[in-house]
């Protein structure tokens, strides 16, 4: 009878070989999980970190007053404090630069108001409409609008008015 002989020492060279592919293997395994990870973890972060609104920029209108007539001729005083919320900086130096003509403006149009307009929350909230669409004119007729670099070079294009004044905020309204 013929013996079979198998060599040991190349059996577990064998077996060593295919033990160290198998932790090679698993290696590369946990590499490409942990890089899939931090990929997932750094895309979902950098999605949480959400950039804060901007804060929004005021220019104040110190108070005065506006003499008006009532419905009997009889003279009312209206002490007038507004706030106007500015777009960005560059509009806030806009308005700045013409804060003078702004306040007439606000003035004339309070003159135009009737007085029951003034005391009533439906006539505050058309004023304020009303001061916002003058504020914004009152702008774009002093000072040329910002040239956008990017607009297109055009002799008979006119360029579009710029909306500076977002809002009007009374911060003092009293009518004596």
């Amino acid at each position: 009878m013929a013996a079979i002989t198998r060599d040991p020492p190349a059996a577990r060279r064998r077996a060593r070989k295919s033990g160290r592919w198998l932790i090679t293997l698993a290696g590369i395994m946990v590499i490409a999980a942990a890089a899939a990870g931090g990929w997932y973890y750094w895309q979902h972060r950098r999605a949480a970190v959400v950039e804060a609104p901007p804060q929004p920029i005021y220019v104040v209108i110190k108070p005065f007053v506006v003499t008006m007539l009532d419905d009997n001729q009889a003279t009312r005083f209206v002490q007038v404090g507004v706030d106007l919320e500015v777009a960005d900086k560059a509009a806030r130096d806009r308005v700045e630069q013409v804060l003078p003509a702004i306040q007439d403006a606000i003035r004339l149009q309070i003159l135009q108001s009737k007085i029951g307009e003034v005391t009533s929350p439906q006539g505050v909230e058309q004023l304020r409409k009303q001061l916002i669409a003058q504020a914004n004119n009152t702008v774009n007729a002093v000072l040329p609008p910002p040239v956008d670099p990017h607009a297109a070079k055009s002799k008979t294009a006119q360029p579009a008015p710029t909306l500076n004044v977002r809002n009007v905020y009374f911060t003092e309204l009293v009518v004596e």
